[in-house]
């Protein structure tokens, strides 16, 4: 049984379009290489500068890269007989799983009581790479790590650049362990209702059922 989880497609679209045009140096560096090579009518200035702008696109490849999933991936947590299963491209080179008998409870978050940086603990991570309203909590029994959550390298550093001295959102880190985790379900209620019966229900979750949520996606 999957929860389907969403993000904004605003914000996405808008991450995307702030590092394109990095994107568009490395094409332009060669061109103009190449131009002064057939032409051979050299331009220094102008060759180091696209050399330098090729260069400098070419290390935002990965924030490029992330951006796109951020846009285009479908995270969703996945209900099996004994483990919880985070699927997020974003964060997750591949899916993570947290046995159910580490799932504290389960709660539903209120957006204004969580917004204010200060309140954002350590111990908490939210899957988003953007600011947006997250609306169920996640409490497990002592604190738990993420082994395959994407590094800096892999262009996870876009997110913090974007938060800047910000901690919120607090996303997945390399060798953090959390105890909570903040998650944006498309139907809240549905979500919170799924994950408390999967979690004190000793039964397996009906894995015929159809995933959680149909509509469109919210802002």
């Amino acid at each position: 049984m999957d929860i389907a989880l969403v993000r904004s497609r605003w914000r996405a679209v808008l991450a995307m379009f702030a590092v394109l045009p990095w994107g568009l140096g490395l094409p332009s560096a060669a061109l103009t290489i190449g131009w002064d090579a057939v032409t051979r009518q050299p331009d220094v200035l102008g060759t180091s500068m696209a050399v330098a702008a090729g260069a400098a696109s070419f290390a935002t490849v990965p924030a490029q890269v992330q951006t796109v999933r951020a846009l285009l991936s479908r995270p969703r947590l996945t209900l099996e007989k004994g483990a919880l299963v985070i699927h997020d491209p974003v964060f997750l080179r591949k899916g993570a799983r947290i046995a159910r008998e580490r799932i504290a409870e389960v709660d539903r978050l209120d957006w204004k009581d969580a917004e204010a940086s200060f309140r954002i603990g350590y111990d908490t991570t939210e899957l988003t790479p953007f600011r947006e309203p997250l609306n169920v909590e996640v409490r497990l029994r002592g604190d738990h790590g993420f082994a395959s959550v994407r590094r800096l390298h892999h262009g996870t550093w876009i997110w913090r650049f974007a938060r800047r001295w910000d901690r919120s959102p607090q996303f997945p880190v390399q060798g953090d362990r959390y105890r909570r985790i903040r998650i944006r379900a498309r139907h809240p209620v549905d979500a919170l209702t799924a994950l408390t019966e999967w979690a004190t229900n000793s039964a397996a979750p009906d894995a015929g059922r159809p995933p959680h949520g149909t509509a469109d996606e919210p802002c």
